[in-house]
């Protein structure tokens, strides 16, 4: 259907002013500020009050105690006192009583792997900890950027559907002065009603990732915040982290320490295939004090065959923990190369959508002023703003998404560090 447009002075100057409108809301950036990360103050509140953090907190101070325990060793003095009343035809009774101080001694070697398996084990909840601080940094992380990302869809939406009403209004003024069709009218105000429903629906899908947020992060807004777009830096920055701290996360470290604290576990299992013997002084008086005596206690428990067994178990578990080590390491160097392939596909893919983004709003700006001079339909200019606007509404997201990567990319490097290995 051919439509004939008036076109007047006074059209063209209403038109180019919402040309100049339709341009800023398609290619419109959030105001140029910082990463769009959490607040670091909310982000540490939160890490401190986690149950999972807090659980691996108090797993690393009961494994600090054990060390101290595996240094004092499992032994302690004993005290042992007996009284008794001697009775003897023909001499009388006599009072008497008898002390022993007894205790069991490791045998040399021993005290030294259990303050080496004390040492392994506080490593590796320390590794553990980490590993959960991470873990919930993550988590929470995530949260985050789907509500910058619920947020930032509604944002942009909300703009189209004004700049939408705006355009209503124009058309409908224009169609009364007969310079549009009523088809015209109706096409763009079937456009805001769509606009409209989609907006809202945007908008309760932003309340309620705000709202699975502050389960998480309390007093921290996503909706406040401001943010560049994704820097175009090296993309070799992963690989040359990768083959510097791959081996030293705590993942990683607590695994090896795992490993090792089992090899140890079962050397002193071995150890104990010659058990400790028990120590002793005796000190006693009988009929009255007539006579004393004293002397010194040797002795060694039986049950060779039960200490064989655990020596036998515990080489097993040794064998155990290391295939598991051995599994988490390559698992974790799997997971490790698909977040370096998250990330390169990420900011690959805002770029190649940043650039669709912009030639897509040169085409729906082309074609808003072929439809000012009438060399293009109300439908064609339409279509084109819409296809404009999603490019626009991808090219967010894959930003959002790019800064989602690069701060996950961040929580490893930071924890790596803090590893120090």
């Amino acid at each position: 259907m051919n439509v004939t447009h008036k076109r007047g002075s006074a059209a063209a100057k209403s038109w180019s002013h919402h040309l100049l409108l339709v341009a800023f809301v398609l290619g419109s950036v959030v105001t140029q500020g910082a990463a769009p990360l959490p607040p670091a103050d909310s982000m540490e509140r939160s890490t401190d009050l986690s149950p999972e953090v807090r659980a691996a907190r108090a797993r690393f101070a009961e494994a600090q105690h054990e060390q101290t325990l595996l240094s004092l060793g499992p032994y302690d003095w004993t005290v042992a006192a007996e009284a008794a009343r001697r009775s003897v035809t023909g001499d009388g009774s006599f009072a008497e009583w008898n002390t022993a101080l007894q205790r069991p001694v490791r045998l040399p070697g021993k005290a030294a792997l259990d303050r080496k398996i004390g040492q392994l084990l506080a490593g590796q909840a320390a590794a553990d900890l980490l590993v959960a601080v991470r873990s919930h940094r993550l988590v929470v992380l995530d949260s985050w950027f789907a509500c910058l990302q619920a947020t930032e869809r509604a944002r942009v939406l909300e703009q189209d559907r004004e700049y939408l009403r705006t355009m209503t209004d124009a058309v409908s003024k224009r169609r009364r002065a007969g310079d549009l069709s009523e088809l015209d009218e109706a096409m763009v105000a079937a456009e805001l009603a769509s606009a409209t429903a989609e907006t809202r629906a945007r908008q309760v899908d932003a309340i309620g990732a705000a709202r699975l947020l502050a389960t998480r992060l309390d007093g921290a807004a996503c909706s406040l915040v401001t943010w560049d777009a994704p820097a175009t830096g090296d993309q070799a920055a992963w690989s040359g982290e990768s083959s510097q701290r791959l081996g030293a996360d705590p993942v990683m470290v607590s695994g090896e320490l795992a490993a090792a604290r089992a090899g140890l576990t079962a050397d002193r299992a071995r150890r104990d295939r010659w058990p400790d013997p028990t120590l002793g002084v005796t000190y006693g008086r009988e009929r009255d004090g007539a006579e004393r005596i004293g002397g010194f206690s040797f002795s060694i428990p039986l049950g060779v065959r039960r200490r064989t067994a655990e020596s036998a178990r515990a080489a097993s578990a040794a064998e155990a923990a290391l295939a598991e080590s051995d599994a988490a390491r390559d698992a974790f160097r799997r997971q490790w190369i698909q977040l370096e392939s998250d990330w390169r596909r990420a900011r690959q893919s805002w770029e190649s959508l940043a650039e669709a983004e912009r030639q897509q709003r040169r085409a729906a700006e082309l074609s808003q002023r072929a439809f000012e001079l009438g060399e293009a339909s109300l439908s064609e200019s339409l279509q084109l703003r819409r296809l404009a606007l999603q490019a626009h509404l991808a090219e967010r997201a894959a930003a959002l998404e790019a800064w989602r990567m690069e701060a996950i990319r961040l929580e490893y490097a930071a924890v790596t560090t803090a590893s120090g290995r």
